[in-house]
């Protein structure tokens, strides 16, 4: 089977091959062809409508990715996950932010909690649980949705508890111990963070949802990913401090296309 074959039948790699290393370096140009083929089979035309509202369902809010400075919240939606929740019982939103540079990392995440806090306040309106919100972001998405799952002060500004997020759902995250990024993902991943959090190791640490992983936490946890080193690892140590303090977390590792520049 092709790469792409094994990734869409979702193979699960268990034990201690979820720690085999690829390379991890890409381009900006492989990472932007990439998005295009992402968003290959967003329909056109046609016009924009409200899906899977149901009376008192949970609620899943997409954050994309794209290292904070590329990608829109169309990221999601060509895409069998979206059909997938709504058939389930879920409502499902996704949600635009201001990009890097135009916005710093810390201001796309408390603009993210402000259209949490938005979304909840219309809760009644729009047909959704206000009590029970999913976070799912993928790659620097998965990033800033696990801090807002670690880091009450975000939510906090909104007005808000974070006892309301039943969940976050981590997609390919990165960065979730930023300063281990330098060992972890040296090259692209560690280049891309530099450049959008800076080199203050202070500021770092803030930014770094595993330096929060202490409660209060969102009520669960669910890391996914592919075979790649830098990831697995910073998955693996946040979810081993979250299960210390007795937050619901788990993990599974799936054979996928990593970063590898083709």
């Amino acid at each position: 089977m092709s790469d792409y074959e094994v990734a869409y039948r979702g193979l699960e790699i268990t034990g201690l091959d979820v720690y085999q290393r690829y390379a991890e370096d890409i381009t900006a140009g492989r990472a932007q062809e990439l998005m295009s083929e992402m968003n290959a089979d967003v329909p056109l035309g046609g016009s924009s409508m409200e899906y899977g509202r149901r009376e008192e369902a949970p609620l899943v809010v997409y954050i994309h990715g794209g290292s904070w400075q590329i990608g829109t919240h169309l990221d999601s939606i060509g895409s069998a996950k979206v059909q997938y929740l709504t058939e389930k019982g879920y409502a499902f939103t996704t949600v635009n932010f201001t990009l890097f540079p135009k916005a710093t990392v810390k201001e796309q995440v408390q603009e993210i909690a402000g259209s949490v806090g938005f979304l909840v306040k219309n809760a009644a309106r729009l047909g959704f649980d206000p009590a029970r919100i999913i976070l799912m972001g993928h790659s620097s998405g998965a990033h800033v949705a696990t801090l807002l799952g670690t880091d009450s002060s975000y939510l906090e500004k909104e007005g808000l508890d974070l006892d309301i997020i039943a969940a976050v759902i981590a997609l390919d995250g990165s960065n979730y111990n930023a300063l281990g990024d330098l060992i972890d993902s040296p090259g692209s991943v560690a280049n891309n963070m530099l450049h959008a959090l800076g080199k203050d190791p202070m500021v770092l640490k803030d930014m770094s949802p595993t330096c929060h992983a202490s409660k209060p936490n969102a009520k669960a946890f669910l890391f996914l990913h592919v075979q790649r080193h830098g990831g697995v690892r910073q998955a693996v140590e946040l979810v081993t401090i979250l299960k210390a303090i007795g937050t619901k977390a788990d993990f599974h590792v799936f054979k996928g296309l990593s970063l590898r520049v083709m």
